[in-house]
């Protein structure tokens, strides 16, 4: 049997001692909100934007340096037709160099490689199993213990409907997604509520535990909510995949005064990244360090 180990649960989410913990501006327009990020490099991050008109910007690169300010540049979508429409969550393929899958609110997922003129191929593209008509997705994250990988999705939930967690196995090699066997695992965030969505964004540690965040939304102005969850892990034994939900799931972290709606997270080794879209106020982007407790 191998478990992916909680090692996360014995630790506290603070800032390291030398780096002050800072929201940091994208911009201040629409296009400037960031709903999915995932890394190119330590220094470079590969961000997606929810826009829904032909000239709006779908991909952007991120630049930080740890010594330096953060700054967007957008970059062309893979073609110039049939772009995608609401793009809500992106990961990185485990073990592929380059190589991401972008959601769009619908379900429709995009198997696309970076290249080094900073433009992308579509290599496939598939629906996710449980999508409907009424569906609104909003988490996307990938993951691989040895020879297996999972893929996990998020129905966002609101106000009067949980977040509903779904995965299934993946074959990267072959791009398929297996068959989905288990009933989704249903989440009401306690923190925020009202006109709140529970899952924003998901994202895997490197030990394998899934974190999401929810977001208070309650107009294109704010004042937005945000906080960071553990929800769990996945046990892989002998080709099976099981869920396993975290103990007594609360805020890891609240965001209440800082007037952001997190829709992106990505870990880098011991740091969460986190980008948000914050509708007519722009996007931000800002890193929390992990440190473990003695």
């Amino acid at each position: 049997m191998s478990v992916c180990s909680l090692a996360i649960l014995s630790f506290s989410i603070n800032a390291v001692a030398s780096e002050c913990f800072k929201w940091h501006s994208l911009g201040t327009k629409k296009i400037h909100g960031v709903s999915g990020i995932s890394a190119i490099d330590e220094n470079r991050f590969l961000v997606i934007h929810d826009r829904k008109k032909d000239h709006e910007p779908r991909l952007g690169i991120v630049t930080w340096k740890r010594d330096q300010a953060p700054s967007l540049t957008h970059i062309p979508w893979c073609t110039t037709d049939n772009l995608p429409v609401d793009l809500e969550a992106m990961t990185a393929i485990p073990n592929q160099h380059n190589e991401y899958l972008v959601l769009e609110s619908k379900g429709v997922v995009t198997r696309i490689e970076l290249k080094l003129n900073n433009g992308c191929n579509i290599i496939s593209q598939f629906t996710l199993p449980t999508a409907t008509l009424e569906t609104n997705m909003e988490g996307l994250a990938a993951y691989c213990s040895q020879d297996d990988c999972v893929l996990a999705w998020a129905e966002r939930g609101d106000e009067t409907n949980p977040a509903k967690l779904s995965w299934a196995k993946f074959d990267i090699a072959n791009n398929q997604l297996h068959a989905v066997e288990n009933e989704a695992f249903e989440f009401d965030a306690p923190y925020p509520k009202n006109r709140h969505r529970s899952i924003s964004d998901l994202s895997f540690d490197n030990q394998g535990n899934l974190w999401a965040s929810s977001t208070f939304d309650p107009s294109d102005t704010g004042p937005f909510k945000s906080a960071i969850y553990n929800l769990g892990y996945f046990i892989f034994d002998e080709g099976e995949i099981e869920w396993e939900e975290a103990d007594d799931i609360e805020p890891i972290v609240q965001y209440t005064h800082d007037n952001v709606k997190i829709e992106g997270l990505f870990f880098l080794e011991s740091t969460l990244i986190m980008v948000s879209e914050d509708e007519d106020l722009g996007g931000k982007i800002a890193r929390k360090r992990f440190i473990e407790k003695d």
